[in-house]
């Protein structure tokens, strides 16, 4: 690997997802570190995220809390669980694109350090992405990243509220919403306001809860949090049958990273608007 890439790769640690599979080894270099620079860039990370939070902007909360990664003797969660959630979202993500056809047009919702928006343009090359994330640092991994593994043409990040963007989101092609249901308040509201856009397919994932089956089960805050929700697979079904979606796909799994039975269910659904 270029000494500037990977030089970049740890300058902008934390990553979310290890790029490895896309050619970009953002794991292997992070996991290269001595305990020495574990410490220090810990220590910076956590600077900046205490600084940002004090400026008013929002920042990843495992960034702020990125201490704790330096005594944890498991490998992150984040990337035990990418494993689960990309061995079904890569494939329906691959299925839904042949389907679409040329030129499609995509949003990735809550995109974190737009992995996903690399296996978009790596499955459909002439596709044109709009990425949307709140957080400054993500998307400063979202751009390298893009740039890094040459998929940067027709690729467009924004750094927005994604809830104030879908209020006013023209149609896409594909919708693609993961890792972030979970975190809103009121994520059936948000259903429908995807179900407006008159988009076409919709791919949604987001962590359930698997204490119970209850599709009537709901509660916000989530528990042990001062935001978000918690739901079951059978809820998430029920809002996007509600919201106008047909769904065509579903699945589940387990997230092993996650220790909580309130954290760990996973659920994937592949919808068309029936609209």
């Amino acid at each position: 690997m270029d000494v500037t890439i990977e030089q970049k790769i740890r300058d902008l640690q934390p990553w979310y997802h290890d790029f490895s599979a896309l050619g970009l080894a953002t794991r292997t270099v992070e996991s290269s570190r001595s305990p020495l620079q574990n410490l220090f860039q810990n220590l910076n990370l956590l600077a900046q995220g205490l600084r940002q939070r004090g400026l008013g902007n929002y920042v990843e909360k495992r960034d702020v809390l990125s201490l704790r990664r330096l005594f944890r003797k498991n490998p992150d969660s984040h990337w035990v669980n990418q494993r689960h959630k990309e061995a079904i979202l890569v494939p329906m993500l691959t299925n839904t694109l042949s389907k679409i056809g040329s030129e499609p047009r995509c949003l990735d919702l809550f995109c974190a350090d737009g992995y996903y928006t690399c296996w978009m343009k790596k499955r459909s090359p002439d596709a044109h992405v709009t990425s949307i994330d709140l957080d400054a640092r993500h998307l400063e991994r979202a751009q390298f990243a893009v740039d890094a593994l040459g998929l940067n043409h027709g690729v467009e990040f924004k750094r927005e509220d994604v809830l104030n963007f879908v209020q006013q989101a023209p149609a896409f092609d594909l919708i693609f919403c993961t890792g972030g249901l979970y975190h809103l308040e009121n994520p059936q509201q948000f259903l429908r306001n995807l179900g407006r856009t008159n988009s076409k397919f919709l791919i949604v994932q987001s962590v359930v809860t698997l204490t119970t089956e209850d599709e009537n089960f709901f509660v916000t805050p989530a528990p042990g949090w001062k935001h978000g929700s918690r739901f079951t697979h059978a809820a998430l079904r029920k809002w996007l049958i509600e919201s106008g979606w047909h769904i065509e796909q579903e699945a589940r799994n387990t997230l092993t990273g996650n220790p909580r039975l309130l954290d760990r269910g996973s659920s994937y659904f592949l919808c068309r608007n029936s609209q």
